[in-house]
């Protein structure tokens, strides 16, 4: 790997995991689990899986690499998740497979949050363990189809450590509490791991929003505004429209 495409997969790297911190580290941190001890724990945790993953990144063009973080930062300011990993695996052609994935787990997330929600009670000690499985996961399924180079730990570490301190505003929005935190993890972890067994990068965000959505349900209150679960699922739709446009500039198409 050339020096300049190890810097942009490191900064994609980056970017994947301050957006997960925002999402996923911050209300497990926030809710219950001690913001010091979460961090170390998924820094550790999201290492681990990175470097133990099946999966391998896939090559990609400098000029591709770039695409997905102006995107990646065009969609940030807007307030909008881009799915990084779903954008770059989109550059290489759809399945019926990653389609079905991306758009079919949504449900299945909601039906984990809506029965979570009524039938599991959160512990701190359960905490700890659904925010190693879903940071390993994600390590796994996310930063390992990116980056799986020794100066990715540096990467994972400033991600969740920026993502952890800047979450409090992600958590502030949302009725956020750490049953739903729990569970929302635990539900991502899970389908995650579909993920892994077919190669195929999964939005975490969405996973976690699908299953508020199913939490939200079951207690009939306000957890998370159905609004941003349809931004979430707009933004995978996105990343394929823009990956089928880069495609056809950079003439791969």
């Amino acid at each position: 790997m050339s020096p300049l495409d190890e810097a942009l997969t490191l900064a994609l790297a980056f970017a994947l995991v301050y957006n997960n911190a925002l999402v996923v580290l911050g209300p497990s941190a926030w809710g219950g689990v001690q913001p010091d001890r979460a961090l170390i724990l998924a820094t550790a945790s999201e290492i681990a899986g990175t470097f133990l993953s099946p999966m391998s990144p896939l090559k990609f063009s400098p000029s591709e690499y770039l695409a997905a973080l102006l995107f990646y930062a065009a969609f940030t300011a807007a307030r909008i998740s881009l799915p990084i990993s779903v954008f770059l695996y989109s550059l290489r052609g759809l399945t019926a497979t990653s389609l079905a994935l991306w758009f079919g787990t949504p449900a299945l997330a909601f039906t984990v949050g809506y029965f979570a929600a009524r039938l599991v009670r959160p512990s701190l000690a359960l905490g700890y363990v659904v925010l190693f499985a879903v940071s390993f996961m994600f390590g796994a399924n996310n930063i390992a189809f990116v980056n799986k180079d020794v100066y990715v730990v540096a990467a994972i570490f400033l991600g969740n450590y920026l993502g952890l301190r800047f979450s409090r505003w992600i958590v502030k929005l949302y009725a956020f509490s750490f049953s739903g935190a729990v569970s929302a993890s635990a539900s991502a972890a899970a389908l995650a791991a579909l993920g892994i067994a077919f190669g195929i990068p999964m939005s975490f965000t969405l996973l976690i929003y699908s299953t508020l959505l199913g939490s939200a349900a079951s207690r009939r209150m306000r957890i998370i505004r159905p609004a941003d679960f349809i931004k979430a699922l707009a933004s995978i739709t996105s990343a394929l429209l823009l990956a089928y446009a880069t495609s056809i500039v950079l003439g791969r198409a």
